[in-house]
């Protein structure tokens, strides 16, 4: 599906090049001089290709839409998923933030997600940080803990796992460069009582501070590489297992139970964690939704996307990962049962709510 669209676009930008070269030289719908015949042949080639394949799409998802109507039956409710879950009812909460060298900014985000409600442990991850961002953090009330291994998704990984391990209904993974508030947590976890994890959304006008990192660049490749994501996951009925605008956003609520399926299957190192999350957990058959939250102004500068350069090399990274991505589970994970949420292991591991 993804390289059938992906040809699409590719055969409509030929065809507006076409057209875009026939007026650049004066070129009418009949060849002007002799030789230009075979412009004019390749361009109606494309143009019907682009055409009939408008035309074939129409009728698939006519033919598919006729399907499911006579298999459930016109007006018919069906339930939007068959997972159970456990409403959630003051559920305990534990927070995780990433941090690199945010001495400025994490005792201010420590001190905001800490006084939330029902939040009870917050974490800051320690990566390699060469200023006193563990120091701060501490003194704000947070659990610091350290992974060596230097990058976003190492970092990610080893704060969700010191959330998960303390026995909280919700985690939440957040980052400590006060780009997000700590009051969104309200609006993402009543999601949670029908799906598994709730994402946040950095594009919604209105939410996005104009001083922040989302400018139109960020914006529109966001949302490219959602759609993208999107269609991976091919699903007829709403045009994919999940309806997705932000590829990048870390902040993310999930349920205890759905992260303790995943949680050993996540491998990305990398800036491209945030995808590969999301797509680990649908491949696991989550349910995944996406909710506008507030985004502002990072304090200091950016560690990830902070040139042109940068940011087109993790934007590569995303979608490579998008196309290569296996969607369906291996043989053994098919075959396995759903994994228990770990228990604490030792009188070092971080204390249970």
């Amino acid at each position: 599906m993804v390289v059938l669209v992906l040809a699409f676009i590719v055969l409509v930008a030929l065809a507006a090049a076409c057209n875009v070269v026939s007026g650049l030289v004066g070129l009418g719908i009949v060849p002007a001089f002799p030789g230009s015949e075979w412009f004019f042949t390749v361009k109606n080639y494309i143009a019907n290709l682009v055409l009939w394949t408008i035309l074939a799409i129409v009728i698939m998802a006519a033919v598919r839409i006729g399907k499911e109507r006579r298999k459930s039956g016109a007006g018919t409710s069906v339930p939007a998923t068959g997972r159970p879950r456990p409403p959630l009812v003051n559920p305990r909460i534990a927070v995780a933030l990433t941090a690199y060298n945010d001495e400025l900014s994490v005792g201010d985000a420590v001190r905001d997600f800490k006084s939330q409600p029902l939040v009870e442990a917050v974490f800051v991850v320690d990566n390699n940080c060469h200023d006193g961002t563990a120091k701060v953090a501490r003194e704000a009330g947070a659990t610091v803990v350290t992974e060596r291994r230097q990058g976003y998704g190492w970092a990610c990984q080893r704060g969700l796992r010191a959330a998960l391990e303390t026995g909280a209904d919700v985690i939440v993974l957040s980052e400590g460069d006060g780009t997000f508030g700590g009051r969104s947590i309200a609006q993402m976890t009543p999601f949670l009582d029908d799906a598994d994890m709730v994402l946040g959304n950095r594009v919604t006008p209105g939410l996005v501070d104009r001083g922040s990192q989302m400018d139109s660049f960020f914006v529109w490749g966001n949302q490219l590489g959602a759609k993208l994501l999107q269609l991976r996951f091919w699903e007829s009925r709403f045009l994919g297992r999940v309806q997705l605008s932000d590829l990048g956003c870390t902040y993310r609520a999930i349920r205890r139970e759905a992260l303790a399926e995943i949680i050993d299957d996540l491998s990305v190192g990398g800036m491209h964690f945030s995808p590969h999350m999301i797509m680990v957990s649908l491949r696991q058959g989550h349910d995944i939704v996406e909710v506008p939250i507030r985004f502002s102004p990072r304090v200091g500068l950016s560690k990830g996307a902070n040139s042109l350069a940068s940011a087109l090399s993790i934007g590569a990274a995303m979608l490579w990962h998008i196309i290569t991505f296996p969607a369906r589970p291996r043989l053994h994970q098919a075959m396995a049962d759903r994994k228990p949420a770990p228990e604490p292991e030792s009188a070092n591991a971080p204390p249970r709510l």
